[in-house]
């Protein structure tokens, strides 16, 4: 069966990551549509069964099991149909066709869901681990780097042997810089990964997502100006179509860059940096990073690493990315903190959001700032008593980055229940995800 999360990223997403999706749909659909078309037609030809135009019984059967499916789970469902979601209604369709009409059924029925993602009205409820009034910020300027793709053990910061991230091992060693061992997403997809970093979304449910105010709000709360500058293979084209465009839309700036070279984000900062002197800013810059195909390079890539494979090159082309942003950074402020780490890894040459592979959950995590009272002590606060620390902290390490102050009691809760959210949609310790392997 494919998954859940997979279907979801076709249509949730932009067409970019879409068409890249897809490719896994087609690996079960494309056969077992002309399997089932050399069938009929053997069937036809060879055998000479006339058709004739009936209700086949399964469509009874079919009908059947949906009514009784419904009518047990009505309860269950509920909640999500009066919310507009609807996918959960094809369950028992997937349970019994999962191969064509099950992922059809389930497309139709996401395209009518993502209405929910289109109410762009500020929230006003904090979530209840927050504690007001928030603190006067001491961060002028907040940037928050997320990669994509990027599996931790093809850095040469993190020891891989061919030297793919020479300038973040430099930035990121300096005065002020930890390089984070050990860290993980909490997703294996953007659409579900983006959401928990910058809203108070879990894995076990979207409802914090509606309810409570997200990071950007929470930013703008405190006065702090907020931006969202992606790459081009990021375009979010409207608020029906992401998960995480639910929030890119609370932003008070959303600007993309020309090309889909990550390269190019650097002069996209710069320009923003040039014509707002706003005293207080909060910027996410979301890359190509090494999302598939593994294009996300150049003639400079190709000359410093002449004999990597391709995603090996992207991650060498985010390496200069990160150098060209932070140059930037340095040229307009000094009174910044920088955070760079991936919304997921991934599995190399076969992508990611499949089965239960963990290297799709192995990210990196750097860490930067001129304010001494943000470091290297600061993020191993986050971390959980596994050894690991997990993408669900980037919402309590921000919000604390922005001024506010989150109850020790929830977040001690939080950091002892270490959980990722699986492409099937169900949630797993990560420790027993980790010890699969």
């Amino acid at each position: 069966m494919i998954s859940d999360g997979v279907l979801d990223s076709i249509v949730e997403t932009n067409s970019y990551e879409a068409l890249s999706m897809s490719k896994q749909v087609l690996i079960i659909t494309g056969p077992a549509f002309i399997v089932a078309f050399l069938i009929l037609f053997i069937l036809k030809k060879l055998v000479c069964i006339k058709f004739r135009l009936f209700i086949p019984i399964n469509i009874y059967v079919l009908t059947l099991l949906s009514i009784i499916y419904f009518l047990v789970n009505y309860t269950a469902l509920r909640h999500d149909l009066k919310r507009g979601f609807y996918k959960s209604a094809a369950s028992v369709i997937r349970n019994y066709y999962p191969a064509v009409v099950a992922n059809l059924s389930y497309i139709l029925l996401s395209y009518t869901t993502t209405d929910i993602y289109s109410d762009t009205h500020e929230i006003e409820k904090f979530n209840e681990a927050v504690l007001l009034p928030p603190n006067k910020p001491d961060n002028d300027l907040i940037i928050f780097i997320m990669g994509e793709s990027s599996f931790v053990s093809r850095y040469s910061t993190y020891g891989y042997h061919k030297h793919t991230t020479p300038f973040m091992t430099n930035i990121f060693s300096q005065n002020g810089g930890c390089i984070i061992p050990n860290s993980h997403s909490v997703a294996a997809f953007t659409r579900d990964s983006i959401p928990m970093t910058l809203s108070f979304n879990v894995p076990e449910s979207d409802d914090n997502l509606f309810d409570n105010k997200s990071i950007i709000e929470m930013a703008k709360f405190n006065h702090y100006k907020t931006y969202w500058l992606a790459s081009a293979a990021q375009q979010i084209q409207g608020t029906f179509n992401t998960k995480f465009g639910f929030i890119a839309h609370k932003n008070d700036v959303i600007s993309f860059s020309d090309t889909t070279l990550d390269i190019s984000l650097s002069q996209l900062l710069e320009e923003t940096l040039q014509k707002d002197n706003s005293p207080k800013k909060f910027i996410l810059v979301h890359l190509h990073g090494s999302h598939q195909p593994y294009n996300n390079y150049d003639e400079v890539d190709k000359q410093a690493l002449p004999d990597a494979e391709e995603y090996d090159l992207t991650i060498h082309h985010t390496d200069r990315a990160i150098k060209s942003l932070y140059d930037v950074i340095n040229k307009y402020s000094n009174n910044y903190t920088i955070i760079y780490t991936s919304d997921h890894g991934e599995i190399v040459n076969v992508g990611h959001g499949i089965g239960d592979n963990v290297d799709q959950f192995l990210i990196p995590f750097m860490f930067i700032s001129t304010n001494q009272r943000y470091n290297c002590q600061f993020i191993e606060s986050f971390r959980g008593p596994n050894g690991y620390l997990s993408g669900l902290m980037n919402k309590y390490i921000l919000s604390n980055l922005l001024g506010y102050e989150i109850d020790p009691a929830i977040l001690d809760k939080e950091k002892n229940n270490d959980r990722v959210f699986m492409p099937n949609s169900s949630v797993m310790p990560f420790s027993k995800l980790l010890n699969k392997h």
